[in-house]
């Protein structure tokens, strides 16, 4: 009771220096002490239910008012040559217009008579985008949320300076976006209780900074989660909600900077951010949303209006953003609140909430838990239901009026739910993931066992026909030489291992790598079986069943064989007859003892060329580690195996050389660098045809 009495008396005093209606007299600096501290704020909200504001001196009916009404604001010449009103109380209220601008002019006289003391005030005409203070037609201070540094220093209580036996005429314009930010009011108060005021409002607006800071960082973190889950999984669908969670995070610290006055962004990315986020952030939350759902596929007329309403979304925010930057409008500015209307988002909102719901995607009810809490809150802030309740916190009533702070809120739990979505969609994926493996190496498996049975049963029809063919013993010695040949190369040593190999790629789940071999695998069994039965085969295909051989062999040791084959250009390889596998065991001898003792691996290299029209020339040739050393290996291994396939080539050669009576030449030359180092081995084999 008694500091409602002594501000009652203070404000009485004060009015005491007013003489008329007009103009503001002061016989010199007034000294008002009126404002309240942190706990006298606490106490008249217990009292009042209510903050206190009325500190200083409320001038509004000594101030003349003028409103702009014309299409394009008006410079300061043309707005003093304006009728003005007096500022009456039917006009102290928050102004929403359908036109760009909200432009207001405040108009008063301060007279200070004092000779000797000059009056130092502070004025106050509410939070707004942009004010100006002129004095005497000359600007003297900027003001405003909105307000670029770089232009002068920013004023958010404007200085209010009148010398000794000065009067002075002062005009304030204020400058909203279609609607204000807060009731408009002209106070002035002394530069004590300018700082009063702004300690208490400061110290009040430190839970307003800790919700958004700890909002920010949880966007700031929820972005990470989204590139990350993006380098895993390669979605589309993430790209869009990686979009939305930066643009969520910026538009959080874009109400940090407009609350606190941190001067964060620069004026540029202030007008960006401020006109495109209502109508952006809504667009690329939708595209998450529909590519999440694949509402392209189920539901393709609904995808068709979402696609047709967020097009009008961009459009809002483009048109927005034109006039605030750069001050164009190209229809009528009275159509400017219709054309940026936030039906469309709405209506957007309510078509994305039907189409989640009627999704059979187990994903759903996270998107639309998260879309609904959104809405939710930001229709709860719209409604200004809390600036009308009681509260015995200042700090919280500070939170409960703030409006940004519920859509911040909203759309970090709507974030929060879409990251839960996407970590329970890449759970889903996984499992089907592990399933498919599972049944593709059943598959494999039951395919290896039919293969094999297969070979063993072509390989039990081949011996009957080639026991049945036999009609001479010559013919007889012939046929086991070739077949001998044949199982020396082919042993069943070599078969399985490779059966091995693709029964290791199927247990790590490398179903592709194990397909792929067992593929050539067969093709190499196939060729095998297909050329035993000729006494001759064409050039290219025994050349194919070498490089069958070569890439089975390099896939078996993680490649570390590397090959060439090359062919004279003037050599008909569809016409040219060789015996059948005649050169793969001096290949199987290169990569064995000269290629595999090399810990990088080495290359191979085949040359056929034909020296004569009746004589062709293969040289094999290979970088190992040559015969000598290749020896010593062998005689130090302790599971050596005997290898016939050199001997028995050898013994087919001189077979062949006696029935058809050519002379089939074979040489091994040792490969020596400069120093007589060994450095490969050279096979040379001439066969007649």
């Amino acid at each position: 009771m008694r500091r409602a009495t002594f501000l009652a008396c203070c404000f009485i005093l004060t009015i005491g220096h007013c003489q008329s209606q007009d103009t503001i007299k002061f016989d010199g600096q007034p000294h008002w002490k009126t404002s309240l501290s942190v706990a006298d704020q606490s106490l008249f909200y217990k009292l009042n239910g209510r903050p206190n504001f009325k500190t200083g001196l409320d001038i509004a009916d000594h101030t003349l008012f003028y409103q702009e009404t014309s299409n394009a604001p008006l410079s300061f010449e043309q707005a003093t040559r304006q009728k003005f009103v007096p500022f009456d109380k039917r006009l102290r209220r928050i102004v929403f217009s359908n036109r760009p601008l909200v432009i207001q002019w405040f108009k008063f006289i301060i007279s200070n008579r004092s000779a000797t003391d000059t009056v130092d005030l502070r004025l106050s005409v509410s939070l707004h985008y942009f004010t100006r203070l002129y004095a005497n037609s000359k600007l003297i201070s900027l003001g405003g949320a909105f307000q670029n540094p770089t232009e002068g220093p920013v004023f958010f209580v404007m200085p209010v300076i009148v010398p000794p036996n000065t009067t002075i005429t002062y005009l304030a314009r204020t400058e909203d976006r279609q609607n204000q930010l807060l009731p408009p009011t002209v106070i002035l108060r002394t530069p004590y209780d300018d700082a009063s005021e702004k300690v208490i409002t400061n110290f009040g607006n430190r839970f307003i900074f800790m919700l958004l800071a700890a909002l920010s960082g949880c966007l700031f973190f929820i972005c990470l989660y989204a590139v990350y889950q993006y380098y895993l999984y390669r979605d589309s669908a993430i790209k869009w909600y990686i979009a939305y969670a930066i643009m969520s995070c910026i538009v959080c610290l874009f109400w940090m900077d407009i609350r606190l006055q941190l001067l964060i962004f620069p004026s540029l990315v202030r007008d960006i951010v401020f006109s495109v986020f209502i109508f952006f952030v809504p667009v690329l939350y939708s595209f998450f949303i529909g590519s999440m759902l694949r509402f392209s596929f189920h539901f393709k007329k609904g995808w068709i209006l979402v696609k047709l309403l967020t097009f009008i979304a961009v459009f809002q925010g483009v048109v927005q953003f034109i006039q605030v930057g750069f001050g164009w409008f190209v229809f009528n500015p009275d159509w400017f609140g219709a054309v940026i209307s936030i039906g469309p988002i709405a209506l957007l909102n309510i078509v994305l909430l039907v189409l989640t719901v009627k999704s059979k995607d187990p994903v759903k009810w996270f998107l639309f838990v998260g879309l609904l809490s959104m809405l939710l809150l930001w229709s709860l802030s719209l409604t200004g239901i809390f600036a009308r309740l009681p509260y015995h916190s200042y700090e919280l009533y500070l939170i409960l009026i703030f409006p940004p702070a519920f859509m911040m809120l909203g759309i970090t739990v709507e974030a929060i739910c879409f990251s839960f979505a996407l970590s329970y969609r890449s759970k889903l994926v996984l499992v089907e993931k592990n399933n498919l493996q599972k049944l593709h190496s059943l598959e494999l498996e039951t395919a290896l066992q039919q293969r094999t049975q297969e070979l063993e049963l072509q390989s039990k029809l081949v011996e009957e026909q080639k026991i049945k063919q036999i009609e001479t013993a010559f013919e007889h010695r012939i046929a086991e030489t070739q077949m001998t040949a044949l199982r020396a190369q082919m042993n069943p040593h070599f078969i399985f291992n490779c059966l091995n190999s693709i029964k290791l790629y199927t247990l790590e789940n490398d179903g592709k790598t194990a397909s792929e071999y067992l593929t050539m695998f067969s093709q190499l069994i196939r060729q095998v079986l297909e050329n035993s039965h000729s006494e001759k085969v064409t050039l290219k295909k025994e050349l194919e069943t070498l490089k069958l051989y070569i890439d089975l062999e390099g896939m078996r040791f993680k490649d570390k064989v590397q090959y060439e084959i090359n062919v004279g250009p003037g050599i008909d390889q569809q016409y040219t007859e060789v015996p059948p596998l005649l050169l793969q065991p001096y290949v199987e001898n290169a990569i064995w003892h000269g290629l595999m003792h090399k810990k990088q691996g080495g290359n191979l290299k085949i040359d056929v060329s034909q020296p004569s029209e009746n004589l062709l020339r293969v040289e094999i040739t290979d970088n190992g580690i040559g015969r000598a050393l290749a020896a010593e290996y062998k005689s130090k291994s302790v599971m050596r195996q005997k290898s016939f396939g050199m001997t028995m080539t050898s013994e087919r050669i001189q077979m062949i050389n006696q029935f058809y009576l050519v002379d089939t030449e074979t040489k091994i030359i040792d490969l020596k660098d400069d120093s007589n180092n060994a450095v490969g081995t050279m096979v040379i084999i001439q066969i007649p045809i």
